[in-house]
């Protein structure tokens, strides 16, 4: 008679983000940190949840915090009171003050935006943007002081500085007309 297996359950113990006053990891990965202050030098994490996020020469996907500092390294989405990203990226930043130096984005909403050296696809501020040898694709607040900048679509109520734009009021509306003529006669051969 063949002898039977006894079969146990082994307990999986599940994880839970790290919940601490302060963490401080290098040269190492975490998938979701919950603590005050975080520093991460030469590491990723996917989730951070702070108070205070800074980053030396790492990554992070989702970052949430009073005040997020990335040096040399990337982030794809921070959301904070205030971010400065210098010598790095993001992807999408979401702040009230956001400081890019000889840094870039992809999208910037907030309230201040001060870019030194570096730009963003697209910046869009509700009170102004300050710009020092940079640009953007579209950028978009009241007021803005630019010197030595530029952007395709510029939208603001009052400029300050020396700004190039490809498009002003004019030449924008004389692009969508163009745009919509063009797109016109494609959809119309399309049909045939």
């Amino acid at each position: 008679m063949p002898s039977k297996k006894r079969v146990t359950k082994k307990k999986i113990a599940v994880k839970k983000p790290a919940a601490t006053r302060d963490v401080e990891l290098k040269e190492t990965g975490v998938d979701s940190i919950q603590a005050d202050n975080v520093t991460l030098t030469q590491g990723g994490a996917n989730s951070i949840k702070a108070k205070t996020v800074t980053v030396t020469q790492g990554g992070i996907v989702d970052a949430e915090a009073d005040t997020i500092n990335v040096r040399q390294g990337g982030i794809v989405r921070a959301e904070a009171g205030e971010v400065q990203i210098t010598q790095g990226g993001a992807m999408l930043v979401q702040s009230d003050n956001v400081e890019l130096t000889s840094s870039g984005a992809l999208a910037i909403l907030g309230m201040k935006i001060d870019i030194k050296s570096g730009g963003a696809q697209y910046m869009l501020a509700r009170e102004s943007i300050r710009v020092e040898q940079g640009g953007a694709l579209v950028m978009a607040a009241p007021r803005m002081d630019v010197q030595n900048g530029g952007a395709l679509f510029l939208i603001a109520r009052e400029v300050h500085g020396n700004v190039r734009t490809v498009f002003d009021r004019r030449g924008a509306l004389i692009f969508g007309i163009a745009a919509g003529i063009v797109l016109g006669m494609l959809a119309r051969t399309r049909k045939r």
